[in-house]
């Protein structure tokens, strides 16, 4: 009697070991406990490549082991290191891997900050539908979450996100307003961040308003709205001060006031945020900004007539300017790389490192959509100038070229004949052909293409096009009056048959964006 009870108790407990749904929640917990923490500890190590190592090995036993949580997680990670280092292919092709999961995820917050990083690889893609959709797709389960810290962190990391987006779809002329209101949301979404006594979680919060502060900053302030950009550069200023930060963003706002001041004509306030940004960018090396730095300084100094300054700003800016300009064609493919800290304190607790994560890619998410508005910036203010000098000039109504050495009299004889041409305004017809303009000047339609081709660099249509935008420029610069004229009226008395085709022609032949083009104008002349 006691032999077969003993035989049936193992045959029990055989039966209890063998349970495949308690054998699988063994795997799982042991998986979630060494695995994914590790996963963890491993994004703030700043080596992308051993986090993409660690996690294709972690994912293939998770497939092993059939754990849907754990598959979604190592993908995570490897979106993470891929959009770290400039694979953003890569990473938009794991997200879809996830898209597979999501059903099978009992987890809003991870899926919510799974979607934000799929956005931010599609955002760097220039693939700006998608990205949107899955800004869409992390604000609906942000949506369900309870009211958190959690919830109102990645709430402000997709709001930066619907901002970035909207300025890459702007180009060089973003919806201002629509940057403007997506950065005010995330403003508000911090703002409901419930900062306890712990030091640690008070100046994670500051560090993300003072961005936040800064961006608006900037975009009020291309708004045209000096005093609300004074403002927020001033609270960006006083949470960086009082929390003595000692990232980019004290760096990005002296520089941003810096700017701001120049426009309002204040020099010496001017140059006293320049120079204190100068100091700052040496413990964060930024040769861009620097760069801008210097452009500031020697406009200041320029303004002010302080020669010598003028000059010694200049040399730095065109000796920085040469040496990055070669950098990036060295480098033209090489991405933006993701900028955290390289060691940080192991953590225990997952939703905190996560929380983290999402932190840092909003930070780095705002000083790339800054560090390309600024660039956008630059070289569109560089054309403008351009522009300017070139209808300072005397010969700012023709495109005449001198060539030097040219033996055949017929060519000289041709270009001095296109010289007239030019001068004489009558490129300012709705439909100048190349044979008109040949039968005029008495050759054939296609040496007079050739030569157009050789010497002037453009097509014929371009070149005629390129006549009849410098002439609107040269009108819109001298006569003031001129600026009021709406852009088909400009398009339809100056030779062009519709208002888009002028729009277009004006920003092939100039560099930049008509609109651009008056407001600068209109600001320059106050």
């Amino acid at each position: 009697m006691i032999k077969n009870f003993y035989l049936l108790f193992l045959f029990i407990f055989a039966i209890s070991c063998s349970d495949p749904a308690k054998k699988q929640k063994l795997a799982e917990e042991n998986f979630q406990k060494k695995k994914i923490a590790k996963l963890d500890y491993l994004e703030f190590s700043g080596n992308p490549e051993l986090i993409i190592t660690t996690a294709q090995e972690s994912k293939q036993l998770a497939k092993k082991i059939n754990y849907s949580y754990g598959i979604f997680k190592c993908n995570m990670s490897l979106i993470f290191a891929y959009n770290a280092i400039g694979k953003y292919k890569e990473a938009t092709l794991v997200g879809k891997e996830n898209d597979a999961l999501v059903n099978k995820i009992e987890a809003n917050y991870i899926v919510c900050l799974n979607y934000t990083n799929v956005a931010s690889a599609y955002s760097y893609l220039g693939l700006l539908d998608e990205a949107e959709n899955y800004l869409n797709k992390a604000l609906i389960y942000n949506q369900k979450l309870k009211d958190s810290n959690d919830k109102y962190y990645s709430l402000g990391t997709i709001y930066s996100g619907f901002a970035f987006v909207e300025t890459m779809k702007g180009e060089s002329s973003p919806n201002l307003n629509n940057v403007q209101k997506s950065y005010l949301k995330q403003l508000w979404a911090l703002q409901q961040v419930k900062a306890n006594d712990r030091k640690t979680e008070q100046k994670k919060k500051s560090a993300q308003l003072a961005f936040v502060y800064l961006n608006l900053g900037i975009t009020s302030d291309e708004l045209k709205n000096p005093l609300d950009a004074a403002n927020y550069f001033y609270k960006a200023l006083d949470i960086c001060k009082r929390y003595q930060f000692t990232n980019n963003t004290p760096l990005l706002v002296h520089t941003s006031m810096a700017n701001l001041l120049l426009d309002q004509k204040k020099y010496d306030s001017c140059r006293l945020y320049a120079q204190k940004a100068i100091i700052l960018e040496k413990t964060s090396p930024f040769p861009e900004v620097r760069r801008d730095l210097f452009q500031i300084l020697y406009k200041s100094s320029l303004a002010k007539n302080n020669q010598q300054d003028a000059e010694k700003y200049t040399n730095l800016y065109m000796k920085l300017n040469d040496s990055l300009t070669n950098a990036e064609k060295r480098a033209i493919n090489t991405p933006v790389k993701l900028i955290v800290e390289k060691k940080e304190k192991e953590k225990n607790n997952t939703v905190k490192n996560v929380i983290i994560i999402s932190a840092i890619i909003s930070f780095v998410l705002l000083l790339c959509g800054w560090l390309f508005w600024r660039r956008k910036n630059r070289k569109l203010q560089e054309s403008y100038e351009k522009l300017i000098e070139k209808s300072k000039s005397d010969n700012q109504n023709t495109e005449t070229v001198i060539i030097n050495g040219v033996q055949n009299d017929s060519v000289n004889l041709l270009l001095e004949k296109l010289s007239k041409f030019e001068k004489s305004k009558n490129y300012i017809q709705h439909q100048i052909k190349l044979t008109d303009l040949a039968s005029e000047l008495g050759i054939q339609p296609e040496y007079l293409a050739e030569t157009i081709q050789k010497y002037k660099k453009k097509t014929f249509s371009d070149y005629i096009s390129s006549l009849k935008i410098n002439h609107v420029v040269h009108l819109l610069y001298s006569a003031p009056n001129s600026r009021v004229y709406r852009e088909d009226y400009l398009a339809k008395s100056n030779g062009f048959s519709s208002k888009a085709e002028f729009i277009h022609a004006f920003k092939k032949t100039t560099g930049i964006p008509f609109s651009y083009f008056i407001k600068k104008l209109e600001r320059d002349s106050q």
